[in-house]
């Protein structure tokens, strides 16, 4: 990328280990930090994830060719419309959110054409990061991303060069680049991350406050607790489900299709079909585990990310519409092994 200074907007995990690992380069970028919570901004100045840090966004994108919003999903509109009229032309724009539809619809809306803007959601490898949550500054490291999938959506006024500095970007960190449509990239997401939520605002619904729950909650511990933590007022899984309904619907309905036979085979009280379908469920779960302690992305065996195609056979393939079903949506694989 042909500048020297890149500015990264909120602080977290990912954004600090995606700083850190910029600062590696043989020449390092200098790195502008922004984050509304002034303690975190001097926390990650202090510990030399940034060599500068600004009190608003809009000036810590001055004169940065790169800028990488890692805000939250509520935040980020809002966070546009801060930094417009401060972005550099030709800069490339892109961000972190697990969401991308929402956003990129923000961005052609506040962004300047002068402008780039990619979607971009790093992944880190399931390997080295296991399943608990990235939670402070204290998980971050310019090797969090190593192994992983950085994943890119770009906007269809994002130049060529954008493209190329995204697959930089993936290459600096450690990570594959791997890009994708992005009705794709969220129809994927709504499988993995907005069902479960769903799923625990729905639990919550036919127990909490019905008939019956005084009791039931003094039966109620880890396996509920485990079932419900989706449910978190403090983050923006709700925002999230909502902007993303389309998709989340699509499962919705894959869901209750399997619910809907669940039921009819307790109904028939056939405890050999039960015990099947059970013993089913247990060895996809074991077989998805098995996969991540390896970071197996791939079920035919591939281990880390050497089955991802090139950046450029990726964008072929997104462009002639072959990364998915683009006509009736997400493929579902619902009912698949």
């Amino acid at each position: 990328m042909n500048s020297d200074r890149a500015a990264i907007i909120g602080t977290d995990p990912i954004s600090a280990s995606i700083a850190l690992g910029l600062r590696e380069q043989k020449t390092p970028m200098e790195l502008v930090g922004y984050d509304a919570r002034r303690p975190v901004a001097d926390l990650a100045k202090a510990r030399g994830i940034f060599d500068q840090i600004r009190r608003k966004p809009g000036a810590a994108c001055r004169g940065a060719s790169l800028v990488i919003v890692s805000e939250p999903l509520v935040n980020i509109e809002g966070v546009f419309a801060a930094i417009s009229a401060d972005l550099e032309p030709g800069a490339l724009v892109t961000d972190t959110a697990r969401l991308k539809a929402p956003v990129m619809r923000w961005a052609d809306r506040l962004l300047p054409p002068t402008v780039s803007y990619v979607g971009g959601h790093p992944i880190p490898n399931p390997a080295v990061v296991g399943l608990e949550p990235l939670q402070s500054l204290d998980d971050a490291s310019a090797e969090l991303l190593n192994g992983g999938l950085y994943c890119f959506t770009p906007a269809p006024r994002a130049s060529s060069a954008a493209v190329e500095a995204c697959s930089w970007l993936a290459q600096v960190v450690g990570a594959d680049p791997f890009f994708l449509d992005v009705t794709e990239h969220d129809g994927l997401q709504a499988g993995v991350e907005g069902l479960p939520d769903l799923i625990s605002i729905a639990l919550l619904r036919a127990t909490v406050d019905t008939p019956g729950w005084e009791e039931m909650r003094k039966f109620a511990g880890s396996n509920f607790a485990a079932a419900t933590e989706g449910v978190d007022e403090s983050s923006d899984e709700h925002v999230s489900l909502f902007l993303n309904r389309e998709n989340i619907v699509r499962r919705l309905d894959a869901l209750m299709e399997e619910l809907r036979y669940l039921r009819i085979v307790l109904n028939d009280a056939d405890e050999s079909v039960w015990a099947d379908i059970s013993s089913e469920a247990v060895q996809r779960r074991e077989r998805w585990m098995a996969q991540r302690r390896k970071g197996m992305w791939a079920e035919d065996g591939g281990a880390g990310t050497r089955d991802v195609p090139g950046a450029g056979e990726q964008m072929r393939r997104m462009l002639l519409g072959n990364l998915g079903s683009r006509r009736g949506g997400p493929r579902d694989e619902s009912r698949g092994a």
